[in-house]
């Protein structure tokens, strides 16, 4: 049984790393991923591997090369403007569809005001070191996004806006190598979405988010 667990928490681990590595450039867009290679520098089993990049194809991260093996998913500016398109519509409905459920709606607030401390706390640490808070800051900017769709009562609603999400930060992250991050600009436009948010301004909330997704295409592929 712990064995069974041990093996369960290496695989996770590895994903996790591995996923982090993709996201950040490490594991460059493209790259061939060599089993032999990574075994040794995640130290992981041949098996465990596998798995982990068969996890990692199916969220959209790798791709399955038939019987050649496997590679990072590569890169484009149709791709990414196809993420843009889709966040926007699937994050538009789940905030609409969060206003309109209002059984739940003071846990909701009380969700994104947590979601959005943690991330303010991160964009300043951003602003003074970008590089060394690059991976937390993504996971709670992540959440707070997340946050907003999260009272929308559709659980394929908030499954696809994850996976989309994630890929789409992913265009971020890799943006970051060739662009400083927004910075005080992209904390002020957080911080008026959460004001609306929290004051059920739903159309000003709309817009606000509405904004914010599209600055995204000023990233450079």
């Amino acid at each position: 049984m712990n064995g069974d667990l041990d093996r369960k928490l290496v695989g996770e681990s590895a994903y996790e790393r591995l996923r982090n590595d993709i996201m950040t450039g490490v594991l460059q867009p493209g790259q061939k991923l060599k089993l032999n290679a990574l075994r040794g520098a995640y130290s992981v089993s041949v098996n465990t591997l596998r798995e982990t990049l068969m996890r990692l194809a199916s969220d959209g991260f790798v791709e399955v090369e038939g019987q050649k093996g496997f590679r990072v998913k590569p890169v484009s500016l149709e791709d990414f403007e196809e993420l843009i398109e889709l966040r926007e519509t699937l994050e538009t409905l789940g905030l609409r569809k969060s206003f309109q459920n209002k059984s739940n709606v003071i846990d909701w607030k009380a969700r994104l005001i947590s979601a959005h401390y943690r991330l303010s706390c991160m964009e300043k640490l951003m602003i003074e070191d970008e590089h060394a808070n690059v991976s937390e800051w993504e996971r709670a900017d992540r959440d707070f996004h997340m946050a907003i769709v999260s009272n929308c009562g559709s659980e394929q609603l908030i499954r696809y806006h994850g996976s989309v999400l994630e890929q789409f930060m992913r265009y971020q992250l890799l943006a970051l190598k060739k662009r400083p991050f927004r910075g005080q600009e992209v904390a002020d436009e957080h911080r008026h979405l959460l004001n609306c948010l929290i004051e059920d301004d739903q159309e000003g909330a709309l817009k606000a988010l509405a904004d914010h997704i599209s600055k995204g295409n000023q990233t450079a592929v």
